[in-house]
């Protein structure tokens, strides 16, 4: 046997000893992906079906098995349009139905992305520990990319969020968002080696009914998240909780063609306050702080006495100081979202400008560019820009009493990194001031409620949501709702918000999961990209096909003396 020969029966031996699977026929794997994205969006609120989220993205493992890289495309692309599109449908509310859809498409890039990425993994290393591995870092690492670029990103529709309510959830405070997800997509890809075994669709490695055996290790890692425990958070020394009101006045709706705020909005507020006011003077109950939500107060009322002088009566009546939401002109074009503080005492002495305005929300970018192809851009008038300093407010520094308050602003719940600054900051508590009456009856409210309580699990800090018009609540560090408004109600958040100091491991870490994770999975694309192997396995008509074979040479000889 020549040297040749040995090289190319060991290639054979070793393409016969890894793994192989039936390639999944067109049909069925536009059905799967169609099938995944909704599964996908049934995980998220309302729907509240979490366990789905693993299913959808076995769904999309499964139909990503083709032979067609373009049929890979088509396969990804109906997944994210299936999940994306009707889960930003609040954009359609005062965007239109153009933006809306083309937002969907959009996000739904990044999921074709991560098909291609996956399916060359899977493709060429196979179904193995290691390429799952490799595919749910690639899954958190695509995630990540989606809700950092361009622009910020959009981090709607991120693994984690869909977890509110499931047991998954107790992880959050060790490994964060990202973790989450790594976390997410592995029980997928559990589920995926589990139903392509049971189905028949494995030549070799695991086969038949030993399919069960990934299904029962992704079971058994859920049940175990039940019992983790939560890290070590002490509370501030004599100071365990804060009292804090945080109000709901509600509104009329917004109008559909101006989208200015309604004239009832600061008075409904006020009325409710002077009620939560009355209601803890009988009780004896001492206020800490009072907040507002967004845009509560419409234009600053800071260049209004009148507004100014009944802010600063009913913080004289309760005896604590109020945050209200507002807005400040910048010059001509450009504006300020803001949180302020009315003190007793007549002062403002803090204030809050959002660091991550929402880009064609709450500004245009590269609006010159945008505005040649639709006029929605008009929409917005004054751009949003950015403020510079990390929301936190001290109390104590400004005399009006003790803790440390984080602040965001509405979308800004949204952003990990942004929970993780007010936190290394030296926040106790944080407050999310937010204004969905932009989005009507849409599932956008109760949506970033379920991004407000992992925020609050992930940071080991109680989070106090409140809306213009809900949905709102109070979340403590564990995740336990604490008080409730509903949608489109008036009434108040009231409680003794407990206080923590500890810093969460996922805090600790900061962008390092992420950017670790994210890490592996683009080692393990390199690492498959120098490989020739094919996991799919080759055609009946091809496997049937007689073997063409080089003659001998003594047929050769043979022939020749014939």
């Amino acid at each position: 046997m020549t040297a040749t020969t040995r090289a190319r029966t060991s290639r054979e031996r070793s393409r016969r000893s890894h793994d192989e699977f039936t390639p999944t026929p067109w049909p069925v794997a536009l059905l799967c992906g169609g099938l995944g994205g909704l599964c996908a969006l049934l995980a998220f609120p309302p729907y509240g079906m979490w366990m789905l989220l693993p299913v959808g993205i076995a769904l999309l493992g499964a139909g990503l098995l083709v032979r067609s890289a373009g049929l890979a495309v088509l396969v990804s692309l109906a997944w994210g349009l299936a999940f994306f599109v009707p889960l930003t449908h609040w954009a359609s509310t005062y965007a239109g139905e153009m933006p809306w859809i083309a937002l969907g498409v959009f996000e739904a890039l990044y999921i074709v992305l991560f098909g291609l990425l996956a399916r060359t993994v899977m493709v060429r290393r196979g179904l193995c520990v290691s390429s799952s591995l490799i595919v749910a870092a690639l899954w958190v690492g695509v995630e990540t990319l989606r809700s950092t670029a361009p622009w910020g990103g959009l981090s709607w529709g991120a693994s984690a969020f869909a977890l509110a309510d499931s047991p998954l959830l107790n992880l959050g405070p060790w490994i964060g968002m990202a973790g989450l997800s790594l976390v997410t997509a592995l029980l997928g890809q559990l589920l995926l080696f589990g139903a392509l075994a049971l189905l028949g669709r494995r030549r070799r490695g695991l086969i038949g009914f030993s399919g069960v055996w990934p299904w029962a290790i992704a079971v058994t890692l859920v049940l175990v998240t039940v019992v983790v425990p939560y890290p070590h958070n002490r509370a501030p020394v004599d100071r365990p909780a804060m009292t804090i009101a945080a109000v709901q006045g509600s509104m009329d709706e917004i109008d559909p063609i101006s989208f200015t705020m309604p004239d009832d909005v600061f008075e409904n507020h006020l009325a409710v306050t002077r009620e939560t006011i009355e209601r803890t003077a009988e009780d004896g109950t001492q206020l800490d702080l009072i907040v507002w939500p967004e845009d509560s107060t419409g234009w600053d009322p800071r260049q209004d006495p009148v507004l100014a002088a009944q802010l600063t009566s009913a913080a004289e009546d309760a005896g604590a100081p109020i945050l209200i939401g507002t807005q400040a002109r910048v010059g001509e074009t450009e504006r300020l979202n803001q949180s302020v503080l009315f003190t007793p005492e007549e002062t403002t002495p803090y204030q809050y400008s959002k660091r991550h305005p929402v880009p064609f929300g709450e500004y245009i970018p590269m609006r010159g560019l945008f505005s040649k192809l639709t006029d929605k851009v008009d929409l917005v008038s004054l751009d949003m820009i950015p403020g510079e300093e990390v929301g936190v407010m001290d109390l104590a520094a400004i005399d009006q009493g003790e803790g440390k308050v984080g602040i965001l602003i509405c979308f800004e719940i949204a952003y990990e990194s942004l929970v993780h600054d007010v936190v290394d900051e030296g926040a106790e508590v944080i407050v999310v001031q937010s204004n969905n009456a932009l989005f009507g009856d849409s599932h956008e409210a109760i949506q970033q409620l379920a991004q407000a309580k992992v925020m609050a699990v992930m940071s080991g800090r109680s989070v106090v949501h409140i809306s213009t018009v809900g949905q709102s609540a109070i979340f403590s560090p564990e995740g336990r709702q604490i008080d409730y408004v509903g949608h489109w109600e008036e009434g108040a958040l009231l409680a003794d918000v407990p206080l923590r100091t500890g810093i969460t491991p996922a805090v600790a870490a900061g962008p390092w999961i992420s950017i670790t994770i994210s890490a592996l999975g683009l080692l393990g694309l390199l690492s498959a990209l120098t490989t020739d192997r094919r996991a799919l396995a080759r055609t009946a008509s091809t496997r049937g096909a007689p073997t063409r074979t080089a003659p001998s040479r003594t047929t050769a000889r043979t022939r020749r003396g014939q």
